[in-house]
């Protein structure tokens, strides 16, 4: 088969599940990810003739795609700030609003001191490897209670060639990391099951729920468990960068004033939505 025959036929069985738009959009992604093709090869050289195994290998995807798989697990990678990351079923596909949150901290913190910077919660190591990248100064940990996650994150990090100490432990768990850090960051699970009907099917069907999801009755907790960490392990001038659930926003703003200790700078994301906010103790 040609390449322009594979396309072909990627449109007329995915006619009925994605626009024509959409369908050539990820037919230029699996090209460029599978082949290292650009995606200016189908339109100078569309009579490309594919071996069996590269036409094999696109048309396995459809029934993938059928079934609204996202992408980024099919080809198993994502982008992020300018990096490749892998991904699979255990880290979530990272976001865009978590590249604003990454943004901040960048242009938040100067270059010129060394700077102590924990990512609790670390999934695919998004946060971390990109700061880490993108900040040589700092040096970081990240932390995740999934051991999974964390081989994910560690394959990241050596793909980018950043040196991060990933450690497996539960910020649930109450624990002195006796580290006094200047950064505490994280992007902890806020969703809970009532706004599941806001949630693309795809998303609940494939990305882990432990990473997405937080008790309805106790949708803070996360928050709480890392406000009370930074009590014995967040410098007296350091920060807090946390994304946050718009729909809980007041009531973080709460718990957060229960402490009678920091700061509050808000952000919005680009949907002009509440999704990032930034701690520092008042004396400072």
């Amino acid at each position: 088969m040609t390449l322009i025959d594979v396309r072909s036929f990627y449109r007329k069985m995915l006619s009925d599940y994605y626009s024509k738009n959409e369908i050539d959009f990820y037919f230029k992604i699996l090209i460029n990810s599978f082949f290292n093709w650009d995606s200016t090869m189908i339109a100078l050289n569309p009579k490309k003739q594919l071996s069996k195994f590269q036409s094999n290998k696109l048309i396995k995807t459809i029934k993938y795609l059928q079934i609204y798989k996202p992408i980024q697990y099919i080809t198993g990678e994502s982008f992020f700030m300018g990096l490749k990351f892998k991904v699979n079923k255990n880290v979530l596909i990272p976001r865009q609003e978590t590249e604003e949150l990454v943004d901040w901290i960048i242009n938040d913190n100067p270059d010129s001191k060394k700077t102590h910077v924990i990512d609790i919660g670390t999934g695919s190591g998004c946060i971390a490897v990109s700061l880490s990248s993108k900040k040589r100064n700092f040096n970081l940990i990240a932390i995740d209670n999934s051991k999974e996650s964390l081989l994910v994150a560690k394959e990241n990090a050596r793909f980018n060639k950043v040196k991060i100490n990933f450690i497996y432990k539960d910020i649930l768990k109450p624990f002195n990391d006796r580290i006094s850090y200047d950064i505490i960051v994280s992007n902890p699970p806020y969703i809970t099951s009532d706004e599941i009907n806001n949630i693309e099917a795809k998303v609940l069907n494939f990305e882990p729920h432990n990473a997405i999801f937080v008790d309805k009755k106790n949708p803070l907790i996360f928050y709480k468990a890392i406000l009370d960490f930074s009590i014995l392990n967040l410098k007296d001038d350091g920060k807090i960068y946390f994304e946050i659930n718009p729909v809980f926003f007041s009531s973080l703003l709460t718990l957060i004033n229960s402490y009678n200790k920091f700061d509050v700078i808000i952000k919005k994301d680009i949907s002009k939505k509440n999704r990032m906010i930034r701690l520092k103790n008042k004396n400072e």
